[in-house]
């Protein structure tokens, strides 16, 4: 069986690449949570080539366990068609299509962005539980 995809976004690598982040502990915590699901074989972790380019000076060591996707043309496309007609930014725009067509359901993220998608796992905790996201509270007409 092909284990969990857990995709770390932008937002939660520059976390934990950088110790003065303000959400490094947290992503810290996290991390080491699915480092240990992925030693165990029931978990991937990938990440946006993009995204690591901008770590650099730690992808053969802190972030050697991810696997990347790189962003085809075609994906970047679908973003930019995503981002016109959803109302989202454009970085959020292409992980949601790398995800839809990566197959992917899980994101270790610190953007509010992806808790609005029900069809969305966001890791929230040490844990490889995920919480999904929560609905928003209805509106008064």
């Amino acid at each position: 069986m092909t284990p969990l995809t857990v995709l770390l976004d932008g937002s939660f690598l520059d976390a934990l690449a950088d110790q003065d982040h303000e959400f490094h502990a947290a992503a810290e915590e996290i991390y080491r949570s699915l480092l240990d699901s992925y030693e165990q074989h029931e978990l991937r972790v990938r990440a946006r080539t993009d995204h690591l380019r901008h770590h650099s000076q730690v992808r053969r060591t802190l972030f050697a366990p991810i696997e990347t996707i790189s962003v085809a043309r075609q994906y970047a496309r679908a973003g930019a068609h995503l981002e016109r007609t959803a109302d989202v930014a454009a970085d959020a725009a292409v992980t949601l299509v790398v995800m839809k067509r990566e197959r992917i359901r899980r994101i270790a993220t610190f953007d509010p962005t992806f808790s609005d998608f029900d069809d969305l796992e966001v890791v929230r905790r040490a844990t490889t539980e995920i919480e999904p996201p929560t609905a928003p509270p209805p509106t008064e007409s």
